[in-house]
């Protein structure tokens, strides 16, 4: 008898293993499945939060792009006010150097005319004096 109660707890227990192997089975499976279902949810928020990023990242791009364009366009005047100031700085000069060569030939116009005038009044004097005199004798 006791060979048969030994038998029957071993059918017991063995009839209970593969429930109690399958019921930690199943808890490790669903353990597993509510991991990967975090995983999964973890992924679709990284990938939202990557997705944003990168969204911010395209319009910083835009709007620097646009900046540089603007800066660009600032430079093209600066450099088309630049060359016409150099123009006028060229026509200046040249009005400058003209001015000095007048201003040269001036000099030497009244240079020449100041000494024939201190020569010719008193020149002058003297021929109407002597020529009054002349006609007065």
């Amino acid at each position: 008898m006791k060979f048969f109660t030994v038998l029957g707890l071993c059918f017991f227990f063995c009839s209970l293993l593969p429930q109690a192997a399958y019921s930690q089975d199943f808890s490790s499976i669903d353990k597993d499945l509510q991991q990967l279902e975090d995983l999964i949810n973890d992924t679709l928020r990284n990938t939202e939060e990557q997705q944003k990023l990168l969204e911010d990242l395209q319009r910083n791009l835009s709007e620097s792009g646009e900046l540089i364009e603007s800066y660009e366009s600032i430079i093209s005047r600066q450099e088309q006010l630049l060359a016409h100031l150099q123009q006028q700085l060229n026509e200046m000069s040249e009005t400058y150097r003209r001015q000095s060569a007048l201003s040269a030939r001036y000099v030497q116009n009244s240079k020449f005319w100041r000494t024939f005038t201190l020569i010719a009044i008193p020149v002058t004097a003297l021929i109407s004096g002597g020529v009054v005199w002349a006609v007065s004798k």
